[in-house]
């Protein structure tokens, strides 16, 4: 989902390796970093620049669960940080996020253990004490989520994911490195593009018609030209465009204004990848064609057939290879792209995943108001099927996922 916030993420772009000279003048008496562990050579830059002796906690690059709160809350507490500074990926720069705000207001703790059996969604009531939150520098190690913007995070609980929104998620600054970008393998820049752009896509088809459609449509054939171009070459200053692109799917205009629940799509492969330990998008990748599929054959629940179509038509504006019906069109994209989805969706997985998305946001709530079991049921069918199938001049390409 998107969130709207009152704080605005001020946002620094800097070349490779200017970050550690940098950082320094943004924080706010003492400070503590908090990195992804298999970022050493990012972590000993920034040590020997303006982060110089500050205490730091290394963290695996794995869903924030209560635990790694509690571990990145200790870190803040014991060290008495005024400012924390994250690198790392989504889920990283997630757990500084919540564990800050969860510092500065221990009631939310309470009241998130209370709260998270009723929906996969829980909305923070504003913290009693906002000045004792520490101050959160975001440093992205990929592309994609936009975190480091966000007013949104994920944690992992007893009962499932859980998507948390405060105003206060949003980070006081993003610095984006393109150094930081360097190391990510290509495939996952491709993956977080694909996540930027259907954050918009999803967003507009599930919302009605608005004055910022055009900003949406702008966006969305940047996002399609520079996946197009990076499969041809890539540089650090195209790897910093694409996380330029993903925090300005939070920033920019084009999602002002819309429905925050709007892109389906996002619910039922947040379940698919709980269930099955799988990537996001990789789960994405997998319901996306089937989700738009039932769009176009006019449920509207999924989205709007029409807004789907002209939306598509502006994608294939900027990439004219790819098909013009939004169905096989997605498909090659993401053949383009390098993305795939499980190759394996079992039965289990399939019942599972269905009981999940229903019991966490449908029903009576607004994220899948008007979408029932047996319709959740056919998607999952449809996405463990390979129906949809790439057309090929030459035939070599049988599927756009590996859902064979």
């Amino acid at each position: 989902m998107i969130a709207d916030h009152l704080w605005r993420t001020r946002c620094v772009i800097v070349d490779a390796g200017e970050a550690p000279k940098f950082v320094g003048g943004l924080t706010r008496g003492r400070t503590g970093l908090v990195v992804d562990k298999e970022l050493p050579e990012h972590r000993d830059a920034l040590m020997a620049g303006d982060l110089k002796g500050v205490p730091v906690l290394e963290l695996n690059a794995a869903p924030v669960t209560v635990g790694t709160l509690r571990e990145v809350g200790s870190f803040i507490r014991e060290n008495g940080l005024q400012t924390v500074a994250g690198l790392g990926g989504g889920s990283v720069l997630d757990a500084v996020k919540l564990a800050a705000l969860f510092t500065a207001d221990p009631g939310l703790t309470i009241f998130a253990e209370r709260h998270a059996k009723r929906s996969g969604l829980l909305v923070l009531p504003p913290i009693t004490t906002p000045k004792d939150r520490p101050k959160t520098i975001l440093m992205p190690s990929t592309v994609g989520t936009g975190a480091e913007v966000s007013a949104v995070a994920c944690l992992d609980t007893a009962v499932g994911r859980r998507l948390i929104v405060s105003r206060h998620l949003a980070g006081d600054v993003a610095v984006l490195d393109a150094g930081h970008l360097a190391t990510l393998p290509k495939h996952l820049v491709f993956e977080g593009l694909l996540e930027a752009f259907l954050r918009v896509a999803g967003t507009m088809i599930g919302s009605k018609e608005s004055i910022f459609d055009d900003d949406g449509y702008v966006l969305i054939q940047r996002i399609v030209r520079l996946g197009h171009r990076l499969t041809r070459e890539d540089s650090p200053m195209l790897r910093l465009a694409a996380g330029h692109l993903s925090m300005e799917t939070h920033t920019g205009w084009a999602l002002i204004g819309r429905d925050p629940y709007g892109a389906k799509h996002w619910y039922l492969a947040s379940e698919l990848a709980y269930v099955t330990g799988a990537r996001k998008m990789t789960a994405t990748a997998s319901v996306i064609g089937p989700v738009w599929e039932e769009i176009g054959k006019g449920a509207s629940a999924w989205g709007d057939a029409g807004r789907l179509q002209r939306l598509w038509s502006m994608v294939a504006a900027a990439e004219p290879s790819v098909d013009p019906d939004p169905v096989q069109g997605i498909e090659e994209l993401m053949w383009n792209w390098g993305i795939t989805g499980l190759e394996h969706i079992s039965e289990e997985t399939l019942l599972r995943t269905a009981d999940a998305t229903i019991r966490n946001w449908g029903g009576a709530l607004p994220m899948l108001r008007g979408i029932d079991a047996f319709q959740i049921q056919h998607v999952l069918n449809a996405a463990a099927g390979g129906q949809h199938i790439l057309p090929g001049p030459t035939g070599e390409r049988t599927a756009a996922r590996e859902r064979r």
